[in-house]
């Protein structure tokens, strides 16, 4: 089996390094359009997580929610705050040095947006699966995961070591 397990991780690999090159041609092909980038700011990652984050929560999410529930640094979430309320994408409302911030309309809009091109980057790297074979994949690769994740291994560290993604 030690063959078949070598070929299945090179394999694998490979995998991963096509589907990060079509990931990266849907968004090329994307941002030829100017949809998802905000004049001003450079770091469109940021924005983008916290558009996907607010989407989900109409009420909006304190600073604190947002720092320490979803690990956004206060440097990177004030940056990407602060190109949303430029960019008429959210609003905040301050209370005690905190604030809230909620998407508007347009925001809303643009974190439809950013899930559609998901939608797009899923179908580009699987559209030659069928679905059975698109759930019977999902359940193996999620069976990998749980093994990962009950693993004796300090993740943190190893990612801050390696410089992981």
């Amino acid at each position: 089996m030690s063959e078949l397990t070598t070929k299945l991780f090179l394999d694998i690999k490979e995998f991963e390094k096509y589907q990060e090159m079509l990931k990266c041609q849907v968004h090329i092909d994307e941002e030829r359009h100017g949809e998802y980038c905000l004049p001003g700011y450079p770091d469109r990652h940021n924005f983008h997580h916290l558009l996907r984050i607010l989407r989900d929560h109409k009420d909006g999410l304190t600073s604190d929610q947002l720092i320490f529930d979803y690990d956004f640094r206060p440097s990177e979430l004030d940056d990407a705050t602060s190109a949303l309320v430029n960019n008429n994408l959210a609003t905040t409302t301050t209370d005690n040095d905190k604030y809230r911030i909620h998407l508007t309309d347009e925001g809303i809009e643009v974190a439809h947006k950013l899930l559609t091109r998901r939608e797009k980057i899923a179908e580009a790297v699987y559209r030659s699966l069928s679905e059975n074979e698109q759930r019977d994949l999902d359940r193996i690769i999620n069976i990998l995961l749980e093994d990962y994740k009950n693993r004796d291994v300090n993740y943190t560290g190893l990612n801050a070591i390696c410089n992981c993604k």
